[in-house]
């Protein structure tokens, strides 16, 4: 009896035993199964993305967003990237800009600053203007209208012809300067008086009037330029002096440093004409000595003309500072 137990005990053991390894299988071989069901889905739905367009498209979709999501993490490295380069592009264009406007300059340009308007007279005249008018406003002193000048003791050339010659060159000089410039003559076959000649510059409402002679000694040694303006004491025109006396100064001065010729300085006189008339700066120029045979001939000279021309102009833009 006890034996039949025993072996009923044994058998049910083995039974039970049994039971537990059926089921350990059971659960290990369904993970496995799970798995190998997984991986053919999978592999369905990544063969199905490479034949179906739609899902390719969402695919592609998906490469766009990761795209999109890569420029948004480096987008504020690429906006500045951006930014750099817009603000080169407008400095380089604000620099070639610049480059081709021409930098402001100091001095003046003829075309702004220097829009005044300059008288020349070229001294006497071929045909010489008769009677006699007073020394100035309100004088009872009257002098000869005009004068015939002096002419070149080797050259033969009369000195209305020498003035006419230099003062058409200087017209043209201080044009290209970039003033305006009137003439009281423009031929040698017209009187002129002095009176006339002064009333051109003081209804021009000119800046300056310069006038235009050569000049006459018996001591034919006797050379160099100078310039004639009115005295402290005039008379006439007393608050002119300070302005004509500093148009006579620069012009003399630049005037021999151009030519080279001997400086003879300014000459103080109320006994001009001409001068006492005028109601702007004026100052007249006696360019050389047509009676030193020399000098006569050197004036005659087309690049010793150049040179007075030069100086005189050179002279004009000092007083007004244009240097």
């Amino acid at each position: 009896m006890k034996k039949s137990k025993k072996t009923l005990i044994l058998f049910c053991a083995i039974l039970l035993l049994a039971a537990c390894s059926d089921k350990t299988t059971s659960e290990n071989d369904k993970p496995a199964k799970t798995t190998g069901q997984t991986a053919g889905t999978e592999q369905t739905k990544e063969e199905g993305q490479t034949e179906d367009g739609e899902t390719t498209e969402t695919s592609e979709t998906d490469e766009e967003g990761k795209i999109k999501e890569s420029h948004t993490e480096n987008g504020e490295i690429q906006e500045t990237g951006e930014t750099a380069t817009a603000e080169t592009e407008i400095a380089e264009a604000e620099s070639v800009e610049t480059e081709s406007i021409e930098p402001a300059s100091s001095e003046p340009k003829p075309a702004d600053t220097k829009n005044l308007t300059i008288v020349i007279d070229p001294g006497h005249s071929g045909v010489v203007a008769e009677g006699s008018e007073p020394l100035g406003p309100g004088s009872g002193e009257y002098k000869a209208a005009d004068a015939s000048g002096t002419r070149g003791i080797s050259s033969g050339v009369a000195e209305y012809e020498l003035t006419l010659m230099v003062s058409n060159q200087l017209k043209a000089e201080l044009e290209n300067r970039g003033y305006t410039v009137l003439m009281t003559r423009k031929s040698n076959d017209v009187p002129v008086s002095c009176v006339q000649r002064a009333n051109v510059a003081n209804d021009a409402g000119a800046a300056a009037f310069i006038r235009i002679h050569a000049d006459g000694s018996e001591n034919q040694s006797a050379q160099g330029a100078m310039t004639i303006c009115t005295t402290p004491q005039s008379p006439f025109v007393p608050g002119l002096y300070a302005s004509s006396r500093s148009l006579s100064d620069c012009v003399i001065s630049n005037l021999c440093e151009a030519a080279g010729c001997v400086n003879r300085g300014v000459w103080e006189t109320d006994s001009m004409s001409g001068n006492n008339w005028s109601q702007v700066p004026v100052t007249l120029v006696e360019m050389g000595f047509m009676t030193n045979p020399d000098e006569d001939m050197l004036m005659q000279t087309a690049e010793y003309q150049a040179k007075i021309v030069q100086g005189i102009a050179d002279g004009v833009d000092a007083f007004f500072g244009f240097e």
